[in-house]
């Protein structure tokens, strides 16, 4: 699986080489090009890294360590997007990897040029909850909405 590994990072590094480019210098503003990012299409992520979700081994086939590696080499490979998942302090590595494994299906535009695409996961439902009880946020908002808090 190690090799198997070193490979798939070594892919994902050759991704972050392949990311689209802002046609107009940075820190400065175009209105025309504005126009043109807000009309393309949504594509799933997997079409922006040229990677499917099928690539990506299932948590359960991983050891701890390499959890931790796969999650961090996710993180790199989606912060070269400008992709930034939201996930709560001290998430597992394991979490961390499953939810960005699963997001490779979800559309979504790429915007070039330092505009930063913010990926919560969560839909404010504590039931649901895609962190868990130990780490959900927003259980923490029905408290103090309710005056637990």
């Amino acid at each position: 699986m190690q090799s198997y590994l070193s490979q798939l990072i070594a892919d994902m590094h050759q991704a972050t080489m392949r990311v689209p480019q802002s046609r107009i210098p940075e820190g400065t503003f175009d209105p025309d090009y504005q126009d043109e990012l807000e009309a393309s299409p949504d594509y799933p992520m997997s079409h922006w890294f040229g990677l499917t979700k099928e690539q990506f081994p299932a948590s359960d086939r991983l050891s701890s360590e390499q959890l931790v590696l796969m999650a961090d080499e996710f993180e790199q490979l989606w912060a070269a997007y400008s992709f930034e998942p939201d996930f709560p302090e001290g998430l597992p590595a394991k979490r961390r990897y499953e939810l960005m494994r699963d997001h490779l299906d979800h559309e979504c535009s790429h915007w070039p040029g330092g505009w930063v695409h913010h990926f919560e996961f969560c839909d404010y439902d504590p039931e649901n909850c895609p962190f868990g009880q130990e780490f959900c946020k927003c259980k923490d908002f029905d408290e103090a909405e309710n005056g637990k808090g």
